[in-house]
């Protein structure tokens, strides 16, 4: 008897061999599910046609950070050679459905490629190559003035020490301590100062400063011996124009005082050096530390109220309304008023990159089309990725970006421009509909920009705010009603000396912001640590949410996918069990429990960024009290019940006592060829080791084989890696 096998609906007759009519009838249906589906992606492609224009700086990015990937400098030439041939490609399939698509895609891949290498040799200057200490001549480009008193200057040398004029840096970053110090910009001082090549990681994966200065040709860092003494004074209209920054600072910290004052300052000049510690980390935890960075906020709070008034007082006027284009005369006043917000603010990135996004927005309604747009974004992001393509890597870039994106994509969709544009009421329920829709439209912009700038900014800085939410509901309104308003007013008034009101009740704004801010930061939890992820988990994130966001047809929510990837892999690294500071002075161990525990309880740079990078909220103090480690003057031994006993020795005797004793040596001193061979530990790194390859984490497996990896191996052979150190 035959014997049938259902299953997926199909009947196979097994036994008499009439398979044959099922595997058709299963081959059709899959061939018909292919097809619909086929169909189905080719309908929404058609759809979203008009959209493609929206990933050229995707695309662009991702040129980008390929050549960031790179373990080496790829050659000029090199670099000059793919987008000629993507654009032949491009050319020859621009009519074909597919390729077409394609081929752009690569094109734009090609030139964010060589947009990064075209900066690179741009900014390119000397790196200071090892520490170095004498008389530093130098004109002031910036400074600002911290909590403490301590002034923070850039400068352009023109002199220091013995160094020739070509290895001399283009800019140094230099910390003033002495107390009655002063810097003016644009002038020329002397002092005596002590200067080092910019810091590397602290971990192979961390935070590169020695990149970032690259890209700013800072060549050095350092601080001052002596006072500065000042041999010729500031001269020329970009030095006067940041003087004026200066005078407006401490004009508002002087009128409106304390705290406040340093923050009011902040919002208009940029510099939040000082502002105390504990305001800005209540501003974290609170999740309104967004508003001390002047980006797209401040400008469409400052040029947004300034378009408002210029077109209000207009629109009063008898008849002028009528006859001329006053909403474009505003607009052209916000341009201008937004480029002296930039200029007075210091024009850091994140500023500049709000002003070309605000000037867009005023230009298209100049040229009578829709103000915000995911295009005029997009846009924006094209000209700032070939302006600074280094901008890609910032967390600055990702979040202002992430968070404008996410906010058109939601207010573009249909159930919000359904209700946006359903029947108003008149009268008294017009101004209790309008209220509502206030409260909702801060509510909603909050969750939505909140949650696409959350997972960006957990992967940078590694804390959530909790109720970020309610700080900003609650401050969000004083900020945009009360003190950008006040501070544009206070900087119209201000040179005619009638300031004083403006900034009294932007003082008042801040006191509420600032209250808020400490409240919500007392709430259990409010700041999160979270540990960090790895590069893979952003990426991956960041490419559905753009699926997601950029498209309009129903294929977007595809996009859900790779987002709940990347979410899932947050916790997918293996987190090292021994990390060693580039300088092979601070080292630490994973013990049993999981936590990591210091060899030195002394506060550190290195030390806070490691918790950091783990979650761990303790401090370094807290972190070295562990059971396990026992330390003397010739170093720390770390032992624990199941796993590898290992050693930190400061000198060579101790080196030689530990090889007997230890599984894993660390040392601090270098250590001769003969101790190295006799040495009995599974593993024994010396400092010549950290000295070649910087900042180092040590991974054990179960049977306690050790991975290494290296700040060198990471970083690769680029030029801001140092070449004392072996890595060029």
């Amino acid at each position: 008897m035959a014997a049938e096998i259902r299953q997926g609906g199909y009947v196979a007759i097994a036994a008499d061999g009439h398979w044959r009519p099922a595997l058709l009838r299963l081959a059709g249906g899959i061939r018909e599910a292919f097809g619909a589906c086929t169909s189905w992606l080719r309908a929404s492609y058609v759809a979203d046609n008009d959209r493609l224009f929206l990933w050229i700086p995707v695309f662009m990015g991702a040129g980008i950070a390929l050549y960031f990937g790179l373990g080496f400098e790829p050659p000029f030439w090199a670099a000059l050679l793919p987008p000629p041939v993507a654009a032949w490609f491009a050319w020859r399939a621009r009519h074909r459905p597919l390729a077409g698509p394609i081929s752009m895609a690569l094109l734009c891949v090609a030139v964010g490629l060589v947009a990064a290498v075209l900066r690179f040799h741009a900014v390119a200057a000397p790196v200071l190559e090892r520490p170095m200490s004498g008389d530093l001549v130098g004109h002031v480009l910036t400074v600002e003035r911290t909590e403490t008193g301590a002034l923070s200057a850039v400068l352009a040398p023109v002199s220091f020490g013995k160094l020739s004029s070509e290895s001399l840096p283009a800019k140094v970053r230099l910390n003033v301590r002495l107390g009655g110090a002063v810097l003016r910009p644009g002038a020329e001082v002397r002092m005596r100062a002590r200067l080092m090549p910019p810091p590397e990681p602290v971990l192979p994966n961390g935070f590169d400063f020695a990149r970032q200065a690259w890209f700013s040709s800072t060549g050095a860092v350092g601080f001052a011996y002596t006072a500065p003494e000042e041999t010729v004074p500031p001269s020329g209209a970009g030095e006067l124009l940041t003087v004026l920054r200066m005078k407006i600072g401490e004009r508002m910290r002087s009128r409106i005082g304390g705290t406040s004052g340093a923050v009011a300052a902040a919002l208009v000049t940029g510099e939040r050096a000082s502002i105390p510690d504990e305001i800005s980390a209540d501003l974290r935890a609170a999740g309104i530390y967004h508003v001390l960075s002047i980006s797209g906020l401040h400008m469409v709070l400052f040029a947004g109220s300034l378009f408002w008034a210029v077109r209000a007082f207009l629109v009063l006027l008898p008849g002028l309304a009528l006859r001329y284009p006053v909403k474009k005369w505003a607009a052209a006043v916000a341009i201008l008023g937004a480029t002296f917000y930039l200029l007075i603010s210091g024009a850091a990135v994140a500023t500049q990159r709000a002003w070309i996004m605000i000037c867009l927005m005023f230009l298209a309604v100049l040229l009578d089309r829709p103000a915000l747009s995911m295009r005029n974004v997009m846009l924006a992001a094209t000209v700032i990725l070939l302006w600074r393509p280094e901008s890609l890597i910032g967390a600055s870039f990702q979040m202002s970006f992430a968070a404008v994106i996410a906010l058109i994509a939601f207010y573009e969709s249909e159930p919000v421009r359904r209700w946006s544009s359903r029947p108003r009421a008149a009268g008294l329920e017009a101004a209790v509909s309008r209220g509502i829709a206030y409260i909702l439209g801060i509510a909603s912009t909050s969750i939505v920009a909140g949650t696409a700038t959350g997972v960006i900014a957990a992967f940078h800085f590694n804390r959530i705010a909790i109720y970020g939410l309610a700080g900003n509901m609650a401050a969000m309104p004083i900020v945009g009603i009360v003190v950008m308003p006040m501070a544009l007013l206070a900087l119209l008034l201000m040179p005619f000396g009638l300031d004083g009101p403006a900034l009294w009740v932007m003082g008042k704004g801040v006191d509420g912001m600032l209250i808020v801010a400490r409240e919500v930061a007392a709430w259990q939890g409010a700041d999160r640590l979270v540990p960090a992820a790895p590069l893979s988990a952003l990426v991956v994130a960041v490419l559905g949410a753009l699926w997601l966001t950029l498209w309009r047809a129903n294929w977007r929510y595809a996009g859900l996918v790779p987002l709940a990837v990347g979410l899932g892999l947050w916790g997918s690294v293996t987190p090292p069990d021994i990390l060693i500071d580039r300088d092979a002075a601070l080292f630490a161990v994973r013990t049993a429990d999981g936590n990591l525990a210091l060899t030195a309880p002394r506060p550190s740079y290195a030390a806070e960024q490691w918790l950091r990078y783990e979650g761990d909220a303790r401090t370094a103090r807290e972190a070295a009290r562990s059971e396990f480690i026992d330390c003397d003057p010739e170093g720390c031994l770390y032992r624990e019940d199941g796993r590898p006993a290992i050693a930190f020795s400061s000198n060579i005797a101790a080196v030689v006592e530990d090889c007997d004793k230890a599984d894993i040596v660390i040392a601090r001193v270098p250590v001769p060829r003969r101790i190295r061979n006799e040495c009995s530990a599974r593993l024994l790194l010396d400092y010549f080791f950290f000295w070649r390859n910087g900042a180092t984490t040590i991974t054990l497996a179960p049977d306690g084989t050790p991975h290494i990896v290296t700040a060198r191996e990471v970083r690769g052979a680029r030029p801001w890696v140092q070449r004392s150190s072996g890595r060029q």
